[in-house]
């Protein structure tokens, strides 16, 4: 009995947008990776040929699919017609309309060929003596789906379906792969065996939004003899893919940074030519690609199929390190440095440690969106009562009025947070501009990055904080010190506090790719220890059951290999089992000790983060004294006006002065980290279009391949607004304890397909620091009733996403990294 096991084919995939001879480059490559892989499946002549999910990339696929589809089971039909074809439905391939049964059931009409798509489907086939079990993804995805059963009576018994694997704990169709003679499972693009019997083949094409994950990954299908026991895997060959190794640069000099990029393209083998192609720059920003506007990119871009340049990692905030605490005494140490450039007498300095001394911490009473679930009347339409689970969760609803009443009851029910920047971030949904989102969201970023704290001391002092667009009052007041009238000397130490931080950034870079590299190497550890320590229990239990039945039965116990009774060599093969068990548990014991030496986290990675943590602050602090050294030399060039300036006189007059700076360069800072995070937020939901978003004289500006983007597309606005919020999330909501859930409305709806999709996977990894994010859509392709004829309930929560199993004796799979 020989079958074979595809899955993931994503007949119609698109991407890039690159249409030759009038069809997607990207889609001709998938469907002639089916067919070279229908041609090896016709010479290798198996009995059964499966297709364990995601046949097609969308339940409403183009007809180039179906016709791809068509013609390789037409193909398996005519050179294999005693083969029996069988295939289940996965996410991707069914309808959200219940009613609709999808593309795939179409071709369950050909000879030979069993698609199930709505009900779990038992497929006997008495020529082979199989009992095939076909559950596709919507009875995975029913509450509490009933188990399958083998068939005791056939000699063969297969599962096939398309789920993730998940813990014990978690809910799931449970599963016992003892059961099943081959369990044929879909859903992950990398090939991976689960357990002997229990195996995912991958995808035979590079399908996934970042392809440069799977760069080194055969792809192909699984051939598998149940009889014998063995499996083998068939490669079939893609489209390139190439993963550079991230490009170390210290001075991002423009011209350096082109001919560096320039020099590693001609280095890659067999050049770039229709190849798909990332290089990271590590130690550039989003602002620093900037150099390789118009031609150099031009031309790359223009060889390979697809280039994405992207910049390297931000240095992203360790948990803790900003706590209000920790934020004042860095306000404070910026405050008497200013004051000592200023010549300040001892009065003003203990002044200023005196009005920042005490302060409430401004830690919210609660979080903004603390809601678990929205219950409140919907004007015209009726009450909404549902849960908000955690994760993300799509509120769908066409077009009209009710989906946005049911966002607005959203927005008033979560205003649970404090008056403030943050809360008017948190509840602008509809901006239209960039100009007004990146404004909010710079507010709400300066909020907690300090200039909150810094407000109130100033509303303590008597003074207001300008509004950002109003300039500063300038009164005249003497100036104190020598340093602050010598513009040589700021000029000075400020192109060197400039090198320390570019150094700080470059260290920062490098700790952050070690601590990456070490967490990752010890997780593997702990999942490798794992995985073994599991296997040696399952096979310990195979073995001790073995000896049981052994006992029970004597000497006319069947052998375990060939089943003839023992008799005569009954003692010894009992003695064999039990040395082999011994020694089975025996190594198990070393494991089992081994998965407990790594369940700490050991020491070198401890040292690591504790490094990134100071490197951080040392950056927040360099970035600091960097913003207000400028501010300090524009003002005596006479390039801005005196903006630290107050009315108050004395030291209090001094001290509003120097916290009026302090608080001018967090507000710079805020926006050069939310610029920096948005760009690279931007670049990824773009696919690479976009390098960055930039603000000049208040204008915002999205930067493409040849300069800033004119006239601007209603989607490049809606990228630019999805990545400006999304990114404003991140820095501000502190894993969960300044913003609870987050809402997103319309720009989502303006976007293409694969940029919406994108943005899905860019805002599910936002759930680390938002535990719950609402999505308000049209939903175009899902089942919404007609709003003029609600009756009963007007929120009706559906699950959506993979189906999940739960394999018996199995240990959870490791988390997949997006």
């Amino acid at each position: 009995m020989i079958l074979a096991h595809l899955s993931d084919l994503h007949l119609g995939f698109r991407a890039y947008g690159r249409i030759e001879d009038g069809s997607d480059v990207r889609e001709r490559d998938v469907a002639a990776a089916f067919e070279r892989a229908v041609q090896q499946i016709v010479r290798l002549r198996p009995d059964l040929v499966i297709v364990a999910g995601d046949v097609f990339d969308r339940p409403d696929p183009p007809a180039s699919a179906v016709v791809a589809l068509a013609r390789g089971l037409e193909t398996l039909r005519m050179s294999l017609p005693e083969s029996h074809v069988l295939m289940v439905a996965g996410p991707r391939d069914t309808p959200r309309r219940s009613a609709d049964p999808g593309a795939l059931a179409v071709l369950a009409t050909f000879p030979n060929v069993n698609a199930a798509t709505g009900l779990t489907e038992s497929i006997h086939v008495e020529r082979l003596g199989l009992h095939a079990c076909l559950v596709p993804h919507r009875a995975v995805r029913r509450p509490d789906p009933p188990v399958p059963d083998p068939d005791p009576r056939k000699r063969w018994n297969v599962l096939v379906l398309h789920a993730a694997q998940a813990s014990d704990a978690a809910e799931g169709l449970r599963i016992d792969p003892s059961e099943w003679d081959y369990v044929a499972l879909g859903g992950e693009h990398k090939r991976r065996t689960v357990h002997q019997r229990v195996r995912y083949p991958g995808s035979l094409e590079r399908v996934a939004l970042d392809p440069w994950s799977e760069a080194a990954d055969e792809k192909g299908f699984l051939v598998v003899d149940l009889e014998a026991g063995t499996t083998s895997f068939h490669a079939i060959r893609g489209r390139p893919v190439v993963a550079l190794a991230p490009v170390k640069v210290k001075d991002t000099k423009p011209d350096r940074l082109v001919r560096k990029v320039l020099e590693v393209m001609g280095e890659v083998p067999g050049g770039i030519e229709d190849k798909i192609v990332r290089l990271r720059v590590q130690g550039a920003s989003p602002h620093d690609l900037l150099a390789l506007q118009g031609e150099p990119l031009r031309a790359l871009r223009g060889e390979a199929l697809h280039l994405a340049v992207e910049a390297g990692r931000d240095t992203r905030l360790p948990a803790g390190a900003s706590s209000p605490d920790e934020v004042l005494e860095q306000i404070r140490a910026a405050a008497l440095d200013e004051l000592r450039r200023d010549g300040a007498s001892p009065e003003e300095l203990a002044r200023v440690r005196d009005v920042l001394a005490d302060l409430p911490a401004r830690e919210p009473a609660a979080p903004h969106g603390a809601l678990d679930a929205l219950d409140g009347q919907v004007p015209d339409t009726g009450r909404v009562s549902t849960s908000i689970p955690k994760g993300l969760t799509a509120v769908l609803g066409g077009g009209g009025r009710t989906r946005r009443a049911v966002a607005e009851l959203y927005l008033r029910l979560g205003a649970t947070g404090p008056a403030g920047a943050v809360r008017n971030w948190w509840a602008d949904v509809t901006s239209s501009t960039l100009e007004g989102a990146l404004r909010a969201s710079v507010a709400a970023v300066a909020e907690v990055r300090g200039v909150g704290l810094i407000d109130d001391v100033l509303e303590r002092l008597g003074a207001v904080a300008p509004a950002p667009s109003n300039p500063r009052p300038e009164v005249e007041r003497p100036a104190h010190g020598a340093v602050r009238v010598d513009p040589e000397l700021v000029t000075a130490e400020l192109e060197h506090a400039q090198r320390e931080l570019l150094d700080l950034r470059a260290d920062a870079s490098v700790t952050g790719g070690d601590l990456e590299a070490a967490t990752m190497d010890w997780h593997r550890e702990r999942q490798d220890a794992e995985t073994t320590l599991f296997a040696y229990r399952d096979r310990a239990r195979e073995l001790r059951g073995r000896i049981k039945r052994m006992e029970s039965a004597g000497p006319d116990a069947p052998c375990p290999t060939c089943g003839r009774v023992l008799a005569s060599h009954y003692d010894e093969v009992l003695e064999e089992l039990r040395d082999e068990w011994e020694s089975v548990v025996q190594d198990g014991s070393w494991w089992k000790s081994r998965w407990e030496q790594l369940e700490p986290k050991p020491v070198h990675l401890q040292d690591l983060e504790r490094r990134a943590l100071a490197l951080h602050a040392a950056i927040e602090a360099g970035s600091e004294r960097v913003e207000l050294l400028r501010l300090r030399l524009e003002e005596l060039e006479g390039t801005r006006p005196q903006s630290a300036r107050t009315e108050l006189e004395g030291p209090d007059g001094a001290v509003v002065d120097a916290l009026l700076r302090v608080r001018e360069a967090r507000e710079a800072r805020a926006t050069e980290v939310l610029l920096d995070r948005a760009s690279r937020f931007v670049s990824r939901v773009s696919g690479g279009r976009i390098l960055a978003i930039t603000s000049t004289d208040g204008v915002v500006h999205l930067e493409g391949t040849t300069g800033p983007l004119a006239p601007m597309s209603v989607e490049d606005l809606a990228m630019g607004r999805i990545a400006i919020r999304l990114a404003t999330a991140s820095l501000v909501a502190d894993r969960g304890r300044v913003v609870a859930s987050l809402p997103i409305e319309q720009p989502f709806d303006q976007l293409e397909e694969e940029a919406r999709i994108r943005a899905l996977v860019l805002t599910k990894k936002l759930l680390r620091e938002v535990p719950r994010v609402l999505l308000f859509s049209r939903g175009d392709a899902v089942e919404v009733r007609d709003e003029g004829a609600v009756t009963g309930p007007l929120v009706r929560p559906a699950p959506a996403g993979p189906g999940t199993i739960v394999l018996a004796g199995v240990p959870e799979a490791a988390p997949a990294r997006l």
